[in-house]
């Protein structure tokens, strides 16, 4: 169930679309509204997250954000959000456009002890996505934050192999702009596991996503290949699924073999595309 796969990354480009223009219109037809503060709530058991902000979309900018966390009636964290880390200007819920709660819960590695989730954006046309995490520690009484960027895409969470903890199921941002516009980009499935405190990459760990990933790829770049349509973004994420699943020199003779049939188009000349592509999945750890 591996999220953002073809139909679910053009729906999310069409959403992007359509929520600029959507922005537009708040803009225009909000300029005289004041801000107005806003307050998510989630609840699990004894523990409660309280995420407040202000919205002013005269100037169309959130702020005062903060977080609160209470757990079994006492305050345990309360805290003003910090500047997104990287170029981000504010922090920005990720739920709020698309009328979502940017807070939930959720026992992330099982442990009997739900962690706070608060996702949340730093602006731009589609970048980034990240979340920070909040985790309980029974030693200072208190909630440490682990904070993690999607970058240009966002994420799932999903008990894949059914054990009673979920995992983060994205995509491999570092695929945005390596091969292709970002239109043309695509990006293979990852995975995620939050274990003691951490996030771990256990991709590896799920060939029956990763199949179900690298099929959708090469059908989606074997369709655009037809049409002559660039798709050298997206042989390379299949290439690293294959990759992941061990059949990495297999996957380079059959990019060889569409090249010469003029079945793999994009900016990139065939010698270049298979060189670059090599040096790049060696680099990222899939080769």
């Amino acid at each position: 169930m591996a999220p953002f796969g073809v139909d679910g990354y053009n729906g999310c480009v069409k959403g992007v679309a359509a929520l600029a223009v959507a922005l537009g219109a708040v803009f225009v037809t909000s300029a005289a509204a004041a801000p107005r503060p806003h307050v998510e709530r989630a609840q699990t058991g004894t523990v409660q997250a309280v995420f407040t902000y202000s919205w002013d979309p005269a100037r169309f900018r959130f702020s005062r954000q903060h977080i609160t966390i209470d757990r079994a009636g006492t305050m345990r964290f309360s805290a003003n959000l910090r500047k997104p880390p990287g170029s981000g200007a504010t922090a920005q819920p990720a739920g709020f456009f698309s009328h979502k709660r940017s807070v939930s819960l959720a026992d992330l590695d099982g442990d009997g002890e739900p962690e706070v989730v608060l996702d949340l954006y730093w602006g731009g046309a589609h970048c980034c996505w990240y979340t920070q995490i909040y985790r309980y520690d029974s030693a200072t009484q208190h909630y440490r934050p682990l904070v993690h960027v999607w970058g240009n895409v966002s994420y799932v969470l999903a008990d894949l192999d059914h054990d009673g903890r979920e995992e983060l199921v994205t995509r491999d941002d570092r695929f945005s702009y390596a091969f292709a516009s970002f239109a043309d980009s695509r990006w293979p499935v990852r995975i995620l596991a939050y274990r003691d405190g951490k996030l771990t990459v256990v991709t590896k760990s799920y060939p029956t996503e990763v199949k179900r990933d690298s099929a959708s790829l090469w059908h989606e770049a074997m369709a655009r290949g037809r049409r002559k349509a660039s798709n050298q973004g997206m042989m390379a994420a299949w290439a690293a699924d294959q990759c992941l699943l061990g059949h990495c020199a297999v996957a380079f003779r059959s990019i060889a073999s569409l090249s010469k049939t003029g079945r793999v188009h994009g900016e990139l000349k065939p010698a270049a595309y298979e060189r670059k592509l090599r040096a790049f999945l060696k680099r990222t750890a899939y080769r």
